[in-house]
């Protein structure tokens, strides 16, 4: 039985004709017997409820600052309305669905991080442990776990929010999926022609963030990639989630769309 975690982007969540195409496949597969763990964002939504309260939002490196004000927006946003708004879809397909965060078990305890140059990035975290227990217990009642972005710390018990992308990437490791499925609008990493790489590993990684070629929130993207195939998730997929019947290509079918991610 596969066990695959795939990443679901809040601007992907948003777009209801999309939503549905998306779930009805992740159904598909389901039925199928593939095991599924689903990792959602919801950035955009995240901006709406922060817009209306009057809070700035502010991003450093493709990560959004996150103070005390922002940080709790975030955990209304991502463990009340997304999760149970994708629990809900997902049970109109005929898919049992249960949205956790990452402080639910303990399953993903984090330590706070700064940006890259050191900057302070208020409430934002990092995987530091992961347990799978909960999720194997759900996976095996036949229960699709839908992980919000969402850490407990390990040390203080604050909540953290975490980049969504590392946040599919420490999913996957902790679960022993074998595969990492990243659902985006943009469907691929480009080039610096703008182009779409088929094919890319570490070494290629490495060229396009230190070129600046990878930009903006792309940038978190690879380096969550670059960690996840070090602590051993042996692919990963960026797909477009305009393509039709995407996931069950990718998954069913092997077909070789957007980018697949390896070691070597």
């Amino acid at each position: 039985m596969k066990r695959t975690v795939i990443k679901l982007g809040g601007s992907i969540l948003i777009n209801a004709e999309l939503r549905q195409k998306l779930v009805a496949q992740i159904a598909e597969l389901h039925r199928a017997g593939d095991e599924l763990i689903l990792v959602h964002g919801g950035g955009k939504q995240i901006a709406a409820l922060l817009t209306k309260l009057g809070v700035e939002s502010r991003f450093h490196d493709g990560l959004r600052i996150t103070d005390a004000a922002a940080r709790n927006v975030v955990q209304m946003v991502l463990a009340g309305q997304v999760g149970k708004d994708l629990v809900a879809e997902l049970a109109r397909v005929g898919i049992n669905a249960a949205s956790i965060a990452g402080g639910d078990g303990q399953s993903f305890l984090a330590e706070k991080m700064n940006a890259e140059d050191g900057t302070d990035l208020g409430f934002v975290g990092r995987i530091v442990k992961t347990n799978s227990t909960l999720i194997d217990a759900m996976l095996g009642a036949g229960v699709m776990p839908a992980v919000t972005c969402l850490a407990m710390g390990e040390t203080d018990k604050e909540y953290y929010n975490v980049n969504g992308d590392q946040m599919a990437a420490s999913v996957a490791a902790g679960c022993q999926a074998e595969t990492l499925v990243f659902v985006t609008d943009v469907g691929g990493v480009l080039d610096g022609e703008g182009k779409q790489i088929a094919q890319l590993n570490r070494v290629g990684i490495n060229e396009l963030m230190a070129s600046g070629v990878a930009s903006g929130g792309m940038r978190p993207k690879l380096r969550a990639c670059t960690e996840g195939l070090e602590v051993g998730v042996r692919r990963i997929l960026i797909v477009g989630a305009a393509e039709e019947n995407v996931l069950t290509r990718v998954l069913q079918n092997g077909e070789p769309l957007g980018t697949t991610i390896h070691a070597k």
